[in-house]
C-alpha cells in the first residue's frame, strides 16, 4: 500500500467531493433512535448535525494508492423531511421519523484522470459522472437494548450524465447501540453490485488503452462488485459537540477483482478511515 501526498489541490478537492462522507455517516444515530420520543416536536422545528474532519481512502476504485482528504457531512430534519448530505451524495428522506423510510438520491462519482499510477494514467480518461436514484430503509429499534437500532436498506442509482450509462446498487445492514450515555458504536455490512456498462467503464481495458499501458485488454461484466464491513463510533463531548470515527474494509469481487487495473496495478482490498468533529443544533 502506497500513500500519495503529491497531488494538486484541485485533485484533492475533487476527491473530497466524492468520498468525504464515510467516516461520519450515522453520526446522528442517537437522534434517529430518539425519533419516537421526538414525535410532533421533531417535525415542527429544524434540527440537525454537521461534521467535518480528515480521512484517507483509495485514489480511485481499485487503487493501491491512498489520498488524505478533508471530509464533511450534514443531516438536517425540518417540516417532516430529512436532508442527508454525505460528501458527493444527497438524499431527501420523505419519512425520517418512521420505521419505513424512503426517498430520492443524487450522487457525483469522481472520474479517473491524472492519477499517481503511471500505468493506469495511460488508460482512457473517465469524466466525473452524475447519478440519480433512490433508497429504502427499514429500522428495528430496541431489539436487545433500549438504545439499539437495527437497520436494513437498499439503494439503486443510474448514470444520468452519459459517462458510464450503467446502474449500481447496494444492500446494507447495520446495528448501532449505546453502551454508555455519550458513546455509540455501530457495525455495518454491505454488498454492492453493478451492470455491465458501469463495470466495463471503471474496470475494463480497451484495445487502445492496452496498447498505451501494457495491460491486457479486458471486458468486465456486471454482477456483484464488492462486499464490505464498516465500524463507527461517536462520542458526545457536550450536548452539542462530539467526536466521530469510522474505519471500513471493502473487498472487490468478480470481474472487478479480476481486472488488470486491480490485479496488476491496484488492489482488491480497499481501506478507508477518518475522524471528525460534529455539532448538533
Amino acid at each position: 500500500m502506497r500513500v500519495c501526498f503529491g497531488r494538486s489541490p484541485r485533485a484533492i478537492v475533487i476527491v473530497a467531493m466524492v468520498s468525504c462522507a464515510p467516516a461520519v455517516v450515522y453520526a446522528d444515530d442517537t437522534a434517529r433512535a430518539r425519533s419516537d420520543e421526538g414525535g410532533a416536536k421533531a417535525q415542527s422545528g429544524i434540527h440537525g448535525i454537521l461534521a467535518v474532519g480528515v480521512a484517507a481512502e483509495p485514489e480511485f476504485e481499485g487503487a493501491a494508492e491512498y489520498l488524505p482528504i478533508p471530509q464533511a457531512y450534514a443531516h438536517i430534519t425540518a417540516f417532516g423531511l430529512g436532508l442527508e448530505i454525505e460528501g458527493p451524495e444527497a438524499r431527501l428522506n420523505l419519512r425520517p421519523h418512521a420505521a419505513f423510510q424512503f426517498g430520492p438520491a443524487v450522487e457525483y462519482r469522481m472520474g479517473r484522470d491524472n492519477v499517481a499510477n503511471e500505468v493506469i494514467d495511460r488508460l482512457d480518461a473517465i469524466d466525473g459522472a452524475f447519478e440519480a436514484g433512490g433508497f429504502v430503509t427499514y429500522q428495528f429499534k430496541s431489539l436487545m437494548a433500549q438504545s439499539d437500532v437495527f437497520e436494513v436498506s437498499a439503494e439503486l442509482m443510474t448514470d444520468v450524465s452519459g459517462v458510464h450509462e450503467g446502474v449500481i446498487g447496494k444492500v446494507r445492514a447495520g446495528y448501532w447501540v449505546a453502551p454508555r450515555e455519550r458513546l455509540r458504536v455501530g457495525l455495518e455490512t454491505e454488498v454492492g453490485f453493478a451492470t455491465d456498462n458501469y463495470m466495463n467503464t471503471y474496470f475494463g481495458v480497451s484495445e487502445a488503452g492496452s496498447a498505451r499501458s501494457g495491460l491486457a485488454a479486458y471486458t468486465a461484466e456486471g454482477g456483484v462488485k464488492d462486499i464490505g464491513v464498516q465500524a463507527t463510533m461517536t462520542y458526545q463531548l457536550t450536548d452539542r459537540w462530539g467526536l466521530v470515527g469510522r474505519a471500513s474494509y471493502t473487498r472487490l469481487l468478480g470481474d472487478a477483482a479480476d481486472s488488470p487495473i486491480v490485479k496488476d496495478e491496484g488492489s482488491a482490498d480497499q481501506f478507508r478511515g477518518g475522524v471528525g468533529l460534529s455539532f448538533r443544533f
